[in-house]
């Protein structure tokens, strides 16, 4: 569970939400968008938060933040159903009605939230969120069977996956600001390192620095970090290794900040870099630029891949960039569109993107660069650059 903290002022307002609420009240409906673009109507559409899962749709819709919770939006009114642990906070910060399970007598905000859908007597109900337990998937789809009345369930989740990939100028200045407390937790951070500490070590001390600097304590994206041969692996949680004399050292960070996360990566080295490495590290920088000078309205994410890769390929590594060129950041540090040669994805204006360039080479090492971006109409803002692009040497 994550976004900000308990009481702090969010840069996304109440009016934000409320005017999220009520796009997806205007799908709902007889009337509503989904008939008018050849769909079946739909009489509600629930999103589940449990355990802390799913959280992001929630928080988007309501400015609601907790690890349990219900929302559930008709054409004529939004309910968000809470536990007592967040009677009050959900009150204080959600833009909708709120009831507490315990004050309509039932055990959880889900049990009371289907409650309340059974007095509406709906035909069809959808179900978002990209990420939802399957449990209480189970337990919509089986009290709609137990209904005693035919009720259809419907699959309505890119609905807000699709509304959160064009990110407004709050939103924008929260990831800039997470980028900003990144880049100064790096920079204070670097000089720290040595020969003899470990990557456990020095992700600890990043964390601490991020955490201080002001990037939300809940739901913090794992810190990997990685030296030598196990930069090869692409996602490596750091280990006891210590650092030795020459390392490559990968750092793949994020800072959430108010909710919203960016995305960066960095290498260093223990000393002088050899040729070879600022050799490979120079086509990553030129295959991030080749890149984000597509990244523009109306363009598609798989040109933007195949720029990259272009580069990468002529270096005669091509075999060894193993992912996709970048992915969206918001609410979640991975999030749609996805940029890689399948995507069908076309990019627009608002998105935020990662471009993350880089090649694993079992038994030398790897190097990545990432960056985040915000796609403009005709060019893109760099929203990491206060950490600049080099290869850093302590």
């Amino acid at each position: 569970m994550g976004a900000a903290q308990e009481g702090e002022t969010l840069g996304v307002t109440q009016n934000h939400h409320s005017a999220r609420l009520r796009s997806v009240r205007s799908f709902l409906g007889p009337g509503g968008k989904l008939v008018k673009f050849g769909k079946d109507p739909s009489d509600a559409f629930i999103l589940v938060c449990q355990d802390g899962v799913g959280w992001e749709d929630i928080y988007y819709l309501t400015g609601f933040v907790g690890t349990s919770g219900v929302v559930l939006i008709t054409e004529d009114e939004a309910t968000l159903f809470v536990d007592p642990r967040y009677s009050r906070s959900a009150r204080e910060r959600s833009c909708c009605n709120v009831v507490c399970c315990e004050d309509v007598k039932r055990l959880s905000p889900l049990h009371a939230a289907l409650d309340h859908l059974f007095l509406k007597k709906p035909s069809r109900v959808s179900y978002g969120g990209k990420r939802m337990r399957l449990s209480a998937y189970q337990y919509i789809e089986k009290a709609l069977m137990d209904s005693g009345r035919p009720v259809e369930l419907l699959d309505l989740s890119n609905l807000i996956s699709n509304m959160r990939r064009r990110k407004n100028k709050a939103e924008v200045e929260l990831i800039s600001e997470a980028a900003a407390i990144a880049s100064k937790a790096f920079i204070e951070t670097l000089p720290s390192a040595k020969v003899g500490m470990s990557e456990r070590e020095f992700a600890g001390r990043l964390d601490c620095l991020i955490k201080a600097g002001g990037g939300d304590f809940m739901d913090q994206v794992p810190i990997m970090v990685s030296s030598g041969e196990r930069t090869s692996l692409p996602h490596a949680l750091p280990t006891d290794k210590k650092f030795e004399r020459g390392d490559l050292v990968m750092v793949d960070f994020s800072v959430r900040r108010a909710g919203y996360v960016c995305d960066i990566t960095r290498m260093f080295s223990l000393g002088e870099p050899s040729d070879e490495a600022k050799s490979f590290y120079a086509v990553l920088q030129w295959a991030q630029s080749e890149a984000a000078d597509l990244l523009k309205h109306r363009t598609s994410a798989s040109a933007v891949d195949a720029a990259a890769r272009l580069v990468i390929d002529e270096a005669g590594v091509g075999d060894l960039f193993l992912h996709g060129i970048g992915h969206g950041i918001g609410l979640c540090v991975h999030e749609a569109p996805s940029l890689n040669a399948s995507s069908k994805a076309i990019l627009s204006e608002g998105d935020v993107v990662t471009l993350e360039p880089g090649f694993y080479k079992p038994g030398w090492g790897g190097m990545r660069l990432e960056d985040d971006y915000l796609v403009g109409r005709d060019k893109p803002s760099k929203l990491s650059e206060a950490l600049g692009s080099d290869l850093f040497a302590v």
